[in-house]
């Protein structure tokens, strides 16, 4: 996974390589579903575990976040980032996955109690997210819906 690069190494600094998966979640009336968290707000999605896929890693990412089951319905792109957390010292080559996905019935309750679901305009969604390369991932579906 490569894609599109966002970020800038820190000379010197030794990054672990996550593999993560994330959904653009359309409502069809101009809305995304994302997640509020202590970070911001992000994408659905995560780090892929060993021997998970990742479209089963981002289905449990899905129910650890929202406690709704998702249906994936196409892959959207790869994008990768240098996350830097100076403050705790870990530095991150995130390479992320990114999928359209449909939000489906809630199955349970999150066990990531500081995840809040919510449904925002793509276009405040764009202005929000942490993360470049969710902000790019965005913007890769809102080019692919606008297109005839």
């Amino acid at each position: 996974m490569i894609g599109p690069i966002f970020g800038s190494p820190e000379p010197g600094k030794f990054y672990d390589v996550q593999d993560c998966a994330y959904a653009v979640i359309p409502d069809g009336n101009g809305r995304l579903g994302v997640v509020r968290t202590p970070k911001g707000i992000m994408l659905i999605g995560g780090g892929i575990e060993r021997s998970e896929t990742a479209k089963d890693a981002l289905t449990r990412e899905a129910v650890e976040e929202t406690g709704r089951s998702i249906r994936i319905v196409s892959q959207l792109g790869l994008a990768t980032q240098y996350v830097n957390n100076r403050a705790k010292g870990k530095y991150r080559l995130k390479r992320g996955v990114f999928f359209i996905a449909e939000i489906l019935q809630k199955t349970t309750q999150p066990i990531d109690l500081d995840h809040e679901f919510m449904w925002l305009p793509a276009i405040e969604v764009e202005q929000q997210l942490v993360r470049s390369f969710h902000k790019w991932a965005v913007q890769q579906h809102v080019r692919v819906t606008a297109e005839p």
